[in-house]
């Protein structure tokens, strides 16, 4: 650098310059980030802007970081907002984030298992009231998954999780995890009817499906083409009135929130953000951004975020950073199924964080949690209100 700048005026231009130009400033504003100088980093970006030189997502991403390596969550979301109103793609990273949660793989497992059942008390408590409600996938994909795929049958893991609570609670008959069951063999029997053994998953549109009723709406959205064909395959095999009550949007959410023409539905609304967390999309800045946003649409709005359990301190991280939101009553569900909580570091679970839940969800949860982390073997759980 010369005094003070990345490049100073007068360095070679053209479009060669200019990228030699935006990798100086994008390895700035990185070493920024490691050296946690966030004010450096948002210094480096407004230089950059008045050279007229546009940052890119590498540029933003680094900054976002810098920001949340000091815990300065409301500027990470800020300069979040300025990259999408600056139309960059953050797709365009391409940064894995551990791939922690791949639907085909984990459908029917103990992370699956969990989330919908947190999702069912949800669905029971806005199906008890009088008036309708819409019901908002974020991240539909499919909406039911194939049993006996190549990917479930390599992995096996609904032997641990749906097949395993299927067995432990044979007979049971009543409570939440006998309603979540009941609704998984319902699926099956509607769309495979010749089978006597559970052949396919459920996800949380299908699920969602068995409580609305007829004044309630679903609005499923799908960014990618193939999950989006397979979601209208199977709605027009649930239910032969599609289109009546149901909006099936192949759209990216997070984007049509942001910047699209979307009429945003009257009354109650249960939303839920589901991201698959395998790309700069769904890093905890992209999805409080995204939370935030929702609750300034519809303050109201039952909005729950599904989450991976990594490690004690991500996990607190997210739990600030809502609290900071000040948006209403959250509920927080968790279940882990190895390490030992606190201390583990691989922790192997998933939580369920819930901004304005139906009150009579706390009670739900904690009365079920018990019987569902005996049967799936878990380590431990909790049901918490921030």
């Amino acid at each position: 650098m010369a005094g003070g700048r990345v490049f100073a005026q007068g360095d070679s231009g053209g479009e060669v310059g200019a990228r030699r130009h935006l990798f100086g400033y994008n390895a700035g504003i990185s070493a920024c980030e490691r050296g946690k100088q966030w004010q450096r980093a948002l210094a480096l970006l407004s230089e950059m802007r008045e050279s007229r030189l546009e940052p890119d997502v590498i540029s933003y991403s680094a900054g976002i970081r810098a920001c949340e390596v000091s815990e300065l969550w409301a500027k990470a979301l800020d300069l979040l907002e300025s990259m999408l109103g600056a139309r960059v793609d953050p797709a365009a990273a391409g940064s894995p984030d551990e791939g922690l949660y791949v639907h085909d793989v984990e459908a029917g497992g103990p992370k699956d298992v969990f989330k919908h059942i947190v999702l069912v008390a949800l669905l029971q408590q806005m199906a008890a009231g009088a008036d309708p409600f819409t019901f908002i996938d974020m991240h539909a994909a499919s909406g039911v998954y194939n049993l006996s795929s190549e990917e479930t049958l390599r992995c096996r893991i609904l032997e641990r999780g749906v097949l395993r609570l299927s067995h432990a609670a044979e007979g049971s008959g009543k409570g939440l995890v006998a309603d979540y069951l009941a609704a998984v063999w319902r699926c099956n029997k509607a769309l495979d009817s010749s089978s006597r053994a559970l052949t396919l998953y459920p996800g949380s549109p299908a699920l969602a499906w068995q409580w609305l009723r007829p004044q309630d709406t679903a609005v499923l959205f799908e960014a990618a083409t193939e999950p989006y064909e397979a979601l209208r395959r199977t709605f027009s095999l649930l239910d032969r009135g599609v289109g009546r009550r149901l909006s099936l949007l192949h759209d990216d959410s997070y984007m049509r929130l942001t910047f699209g023409p979307w009429p945003w539905p009257s009354g109650r609304q249960l939303v839920l953000l589901d991201p698959p967390y395998d790309s700069i999309q769904s890093h905890g800045t992209w999805n409080v951004f995204v939370l935030r946003r929702l609750l300034q649409r519809s303050p109201s709005s039952c909005v729950a975020l599904w989450y991976p359990l990594v490690d004690q301190e991500k996990v607190a991280s997210l739990h600030s950073r809502v609290q900071s939101l000040a948006a209403g009553s959250v509920l927080v569900a968790e279940m882990w199924l190895e390490g030992s909580w606190p201390r583990g570091e691989a922790l192997q679970g998933s939580g369920i964080l819930v901004v304005n839940p139906p009150p009579a969800v706390h009670a739900q949860l904690l009365a079920a949690l018990p019987e569902l982390q005996g049967a799936l073997g878990a380590t431990g759980s909790r049901v918490l209100w921030l």
